[in-house]
């Protein structure tokens, strides 16, 4: 064996020793490691928590650090939006898509006279400089400044109580060093009722403003008559978490159709027949 053979053949053996087989070493390296993660925590059970009214005394602070109440939301539809202002992006982009989504709902539903719009922090350590940085992040319109606030609890230890109640769960990932949780929206009626939830992800605009709609319970003014009768052809799918066409509305509104059609020939038959020759 020639003295360059011997070389490859020392070092190939050394490699494998020391080292391991080289296919299975960079393969378990750069295998994509199983989560741990339990995305059933960013499920909400909806139909558990749908109609449970939020405790209206719940004290907060605001933007501009005046005291309020939750109740002081709830005279009208409310899009109640779980955040922490020391988020790395993820909850820039949910409140961004709530814009988004209302951006195209403004010219029949306005922020602050038909619907308001709430960011709520969960994170014990936000204050009034995390709140403000947050809010500068935001491109939001003037449209919905008006109808919008940003706030934090006044007293961080009913953080938990405030979520708990519907059905927002959220951990701290020390590793990663930020919070998990879901990125939902929700929409409550005029007496504090959650009515909705809204999964950012999949929404539209229609969904947005049906879910607004809904959680007026019927009060519904001259200029949206022709919106709430679009809205009447929408139900809640909550396999989808979205609006779908309400199939057994058509059907019905179908077969309703159908049946005074078959009246109106009748009746033209019958007379027909009856006239004298």
């Amino acid at each position: 064996m020639s003295a360059l053979c011997r070389y490859l053949l020392f070092g190939l053996v050394t490699w494998t020793l020391f080292v391991g087989v080289p296919g299975a070493g960079w393969a378990e390296y750069f295998r994509q490691r199983e989560s741990d993660l339990d995305q059933g925590l960013f499920r909400i059970d909806e139909t558990r928590y749908l109609g449970v009214k939020l405790d209206t005394d719940v004290a907060l602070i605001d933007q501009t650090g005046k005291a309020l109440k939750l109740g002081d939301f709830v005279d009208k539809p409310l899009i109640l939006v779980f955040s922490y202002y020391q988020c790395d992006g993820s909850c820039s982009a949910v409140n961004g898509e709530v814009i988004a989504l209302l951006e195209k709902v403004i010219k029949t539903m306005r922020a602050g006279e038909d619907y308001r719009v709430l960011t709520l922090s969960f994170d014990k350590a936000d204050t009034q400089e995390t709140m403000a940085k947050f809010i500068a992040k935001l491109a939001m319109p003037p449209e919905l400044k008006a109808g919008w606030t940003f706030a934090r609890l006044a007293d961080p230890e009913r953080i938990k109580e405030v979520t708990e109640k519907v059905g927002f769960r959220f951990f701290w990932a020390t590793q990663d060093k930020i919070f998990y949780h879901p990125n939902v929206a929700m929409v409550l009626t005029a007496d504090g009722r959650v009515s909705r939830y809204m999964y950012l992800l999949v929404n539209s605009p229609l969904d947005m403003q049906v879910a607004l709609m809904e959680a007026r319970q019927g009060e519904i003014k001259p200029h949206e008559v022709i919106n709430y009768a679009i809205s009447l052809c929408y139900s809640y799918n909550y396999k989808e978490g979205r609006y779908t066409y309400n199939i057994p509305l058509f059907v019905g509104l179908g077969s309703f159709l159908f049946g005074i059609g078959m009246l109106l020939v009748s009746v033209f038959y019958y007379k027909i027949r009856r006239k004298p020759r």
